[in-house]
């Protein structure tokens, strides 16, 4: 029914789109600092990015759950 290693393989681009969402918030946060936009604008960017990682968390969390790892 499942693919495992599509799965597996899915579940490992999964993990680094996260870990690359970290870093922007990362980024993004350094930017602020140098004060590169105003504050409305970095709670903009930084929302927009949140959404996106608990997107990919979601979707990963449903990888996890169809490949068995709980």
């Amino acid at each position: 029914m499942f693919n495992v290693e599509g799965i597996e393989a899915k579940t490992k681009d999964l993990r680094k789109q996260a870990d690359k969402l970290v870093d922007e918030l990362k980024k993004l946060e350094e930017r602020r600092k140098k004060g590169e936009f105003d504050e409305n604008t970095y709670k903009e960017k930084r929302r927009e990015i949140e959404r996106d990682i608990v997107e990919v968390m979601d979707r990963l969390a449903q990888m996890q759950f169809l490949a068995g790892q709980t």
